[in-house]
């Protein structure tokens, strides 16, 4: 395949066809990433606001209406305001406590699984990170009992893997190290009682602070290019 050259009026001139589809999410409750399942097309990767008076808040709306987003349709805003340091490491913070998550103005982020019938499946999801794109590390992690730090998922060792079972919904700390566009690619795997082990994924788009008008249309841009070649 020949390499892909991306000029900057290429991607601003496509850009504008995928701006209408960008929404920013920047506060509120949201499933980032949320999985579905259906046998004729696999794993359906998407973001899932469940609405209500916490739902997400969405082009600076609360949408309080069960909805849903592809996963290249919505970008996650994070604060510059919002920080935490772990390990010496200071983050631009998505906090796993929703009260936390308001008082930082951050969107509160959770895995949703919720529609993956248990049923369905023999054991528990296996998640991962496959991919990353951004400026600096990524982090995902959570608190043991003693209140000690788990690494869940690390941008520098994607050979970490946790699990979590069919229909489960949870909420774990997200950090940035550094301003700007992050694009991660979360892989489930499980087995299906009929499929067999199975396997998907989903790239899914967070910003520290929220994008310009025309990194938007340069975002939407590479997602469009990426689905043609």
């Amino acid at each position: 395949m020949k390499p892909l050259l991306i000029t900057s009026s290429l991607i601003l001139s496509l850009g504008t066809l995928q701006l209408s589809a960008a929404v920013v999410i920047s506060g509120g409750h949201i499933d980032v990433p949320a999985f579905g399942y259906d046998s004729l097309d696999g794993f359906e990767p998407h973001l899932h606001n469940e609405g209500g008076p916490d739902g997400a808040i969405v082009d600076g709306v609360r949408v309080e209406t069960d909805s849903e987003y592809e996963a290249d349709e919505a970008i996650i805003k994070v604060p510059l305001t919002s920080t935490t340091s772990l390990n010496s490491v200071t983050y631009f913070w998505l906090p796993d406590n929703a009260t936390q998550a308001s008082n930082n103005g951050t969107p509160f982020v959770g895995f949703g699984l919720e529609e993956l019938e248990p049923t369905d499946w023999n054991g528990n999801m296996t998640l991962k990170l496959t991919g990353v794109t951004g400026p600096g590390d990524f982090l995902l992690w959570t608190y043991d009992i003693n209140l000690d730090p788990v690494t869940l998922l690390d941008s520098n060792n994607l050979a970490l893997s946790f699990d979590l079972p069919p229909g489960a919904h949870e909420h774990f700390n997200w950090g940035f190290t550094d301003e700007g566009v992050y694009q991660l690619t979360f892989e489930i795997s499980g087995n299906h009682v009929t499929d067999g082990i199975v396997s998907g994924a989903g790239t899914f788009t967070f910003a520290i602070p929220e994008p310009s008008t025309a990194l938007l249309g340069a975002i939407g841009a590479l997602g469009l290019l990426r689905r043609r070649r």
